[in-house]
């Protein structure tokens, strides 16, 4: 007589994500609102299956990959220039002028920084290439910002830009105001910040942020934001 202990146990099989062949439905979820991408919240011996998931790669518009990358490479333009060599390439490529033989350490330098690709076709700026020269060429300038509201499971809030628009707000990581007031999240709806932006953005999407500095409470706002601990009703 074989004894048994119950019903072999399975593991349940879990959804797959309807955008992508490599990953789960909740793996693209979490990976989307994740700077470090579906590959980062992955166990190592499994991130090579996962990388480069569409659903959570820095080329994926809206993405926090995305967003990150964006200020990354705002911040680069703007405090960190490229040496001229690399910036002068960058301009040809964007410009379709592209140079029989490039100096290949030069262009290296722009692949591994995700300005430049090497296709089929030939050699490409890249879109995020295409933001360091916006950069680049100027046009930032200080403003004010207020926190209309935070989404703590998307890890985003949404901030009104003096000068871009008074209707529609932007998406901000939220990890940025966080660092610039050391502030729960909470507390940020109704702070005064005040940043670096390209106010010529002609999408929601396209107002990079950068040198987010404050807060400061509006008027009307000290008491409830900051009276109790820093806590907001």
């Amino acid at each position: 007589m074989t004894e048994t202990f119950g019903p072999e146990y399975v593991r349940p099989s879990q959804e797959a994500c309807p955008s992508c062949s490599c990953c789960t439905a909740e793996l693209c979820r979490r990976g989307r609102v994740s700077v470090h991408e579906c590959r980062g919240l992955t166990p190592e011996e499994y991130r090579e299956t996962v990388h480069g998931c569409p659903c959570s790669a820095a080329t994926t518009r809206g993405t926090h990959a995305w967003r990150a990358a964006q200020v990354r490479v705002t911040r680069l333009a703007t405090e960190r220039p490229l040496p001229l060599p690399a910036e002068e390439l960058l301009r040809d490529l964007a410009a379709g002028r592209v140079p029989v033989l490039p100096d290949r350490q030069v262009l290296a330098s722009l692949k591994v920084r995700g300005l430049a690709v090497e296709v089929d076709v030939g050699l490409l700026a890249t879109a995020l290439g295409r933001v360091y020269l916006a950069a680049r060429a100027g046009g930032r300038v200080v403003t004010r910002l207020v926190v209309r509201s935070v989404d703590v499971e998307a890890r985003t809030a949404l901030v009104m830009v003096e000068g871009w628009s008074d209707r529609t707000p932007v998406t901000v990581l939220l990890g940025l105001l966080r660092a610039a007031s050391c502030l729960d999240a909470e507390a940020l709806p109704g702070l005064d910040f005040e940043a670096e932006a390209n106010l010529d953005a002609l999408e929601a999407d396209d107002v990079v942020l950068t040198r987010i500095a404050g807060p400061t409470a509006l008027p009307g706002t000290a008491a409830a934001v900051l009276g109790d601990g820093g806590g907001h009703e």
